[in-house]
């Protein structure tokens, strides 16, 4: 008599074992996260001229671009965060590579806006190194490629 052994499923079979890490589905939420935050930052650049500039003294400028320019760019980059963090949890190869360039260009304009608002900067940059982490780490149980 044979054992009877577990059937993997279709839906199994469809979605690489590295999309089926729990890693993997910690860091879509995280992107999910991370584009609320996003929005969050722009919309009050965009909206509330005063904010940033009553907070940080030193003017209307960080780096090279005013502060509604930034907002704007942190709103284009949570609306493309949010799409990217539910292809992460659908299980798209596509949208992992997408997240990590936008958590990696996150990392890097959260340390701009670091003199300007440094709590809500560093909270933002440990939400981007944990889906960087999510999205790159390879688990014990999944053998085969990171990316």
């Amino acid at each position: 008599m044979v054992p009877m052994q577990p059937q993997a499923s279709r839906t199994d079979d469809a979605i690489p074992p590295m999309e089926r890490s729990h890693w993997v589905a910690f860091a879509g939420i995280l992107l999910l996260v991370s584009a609320l935050f996003n929005l969050l930052n722009g919309f009050v650049a965009v909206f509330n001229h005063g904010y940033y500039s009553t907070v940080y003294s030193q003017g209307n400028r960080l780096l090279i671009l005013n502060y509604t320019a930034w907002g704007w760019i942190w709103v284009a980059i949570g609306i493309v965060m949010a799409l990217a963090g539910i292809g992460v949890l659908v299980g798209s190869r596509g949208a992992r590579l997408t997240g990590i360039c936008l958590a990696a260009f996150c990392l890097v304009g959260q340390m701009i806006f670091l003199p300007v608002y440094p709590f809500w900067s560093l909270a933002t940059m440990v939400v981007s190194a944990l889906v960087l982490y999510g999205l790159l780490a390879e688990p014990r149980h999944v053998p085969g490629a990171r990316v």
